[in-house]
């Protein structure tokens, strides 16, 4: 695969997908999106992987959806078809324990992959938000992510002000699992990974089957209803 933009790296159990987008701090497209998706269905099916971390080139996870590339419309590719769609699901269904290291920014779609993953290692300097609200929509698409470790009001504040938070604030509502000192979010979440990926293959797919199940009960429902009713549209008028 090439590396541009995207990275994947193997070392011993623990493979690392790497969004090389820094130009763009990040931002994920359709194209960037169909690959990780690719990357972490490679990384499950390889019997020497044993989890997964997910981080970003040149200090950002991700700035959140390529907002260059025009919105889908959900009225002719429903919005569970789409790229960043499958993306999310590829995450929070992994066959593995995924860990996102979150330096810099973490937006909109950003804040989706970090609820998505297993576990979240953010550096002290990560900053979140979700700003979709000023472009017009609710997050569809991150929230119900974020909902699986943060309680819904917390994320539908965070929503609807759009107002940027700090790791400390992301760690005290959940949304991260592990703070550490900026700069050492992609070293702490080697480390993680490794420590989850050192019981036996099939004892860590079964422990994340028991999660996904879980999750399935949990906010299963959620996913659906949010998927079923992303729209990128403007309001009718008196809506």
């Amino acid at each position: 695969m090439s590396a541009e933009p995207l990275r994947i790296d193997v070392t011993g159990p623990v493979g690392l997908v790497e969004i090389r987008r820094p130009d763009r701090r990040n931002a994920i497209d359709s194209a960037t999106a169909t690959l990780l998706v690719e990357a972490v269905a490679r990384l499950d099916a390889d019997p020497a992987v044993t989890a997964i971390v997910l981080c970003g080139q040149g200090g950002d996870l991700s700035s959140g959806a390529d907002m260059a590339e025009p919105a889908p419309d959900p009225a002719d590719v429903p919005w569970r078809r789409t790229p960043h769609a499958r993306l999310l699901r590829a995450v929070r269904t992994s066959a593995l324990p995924v860990v996102a290291a979150v330096e810099g920014w973490a937006l909109g779609l950003g804040v989706g992959l970090v609820g998505a993953s297993t576990y979240a290692v953010a550096g002290s300097s990560a900053r979140f938000g979700l700003p979709e609200a000023q472009f017009g929509f609710f997050p569809m698409g991150a929230a119900p992510n974020a909902v699986r470790r943060v309680r819904p009001d917390v994320v539908l504040r965070w929503a609807l002000t759009g107002r940027r938070f700090d790791a400390a604030e992301a760690a005290a509502h959940g949304l991260v699992t592990d703070v550490v000192p900026a700069g050492e979010a992609l070293t702490a979440a080697r480390e993680l990974a490794a420590e989850l990926g050192s019981a036996p293959r099939h004892v860590v797919t079964a422990g994340m089957a028991w999660l996904r199940e879980w999750a399935g009960h949990a906010v299963g429902p959620l996913d659906d209803w949010s998927e079923e009713n992303m729209t990128f549209a403007e309001p009718s008028p008196g809506e």
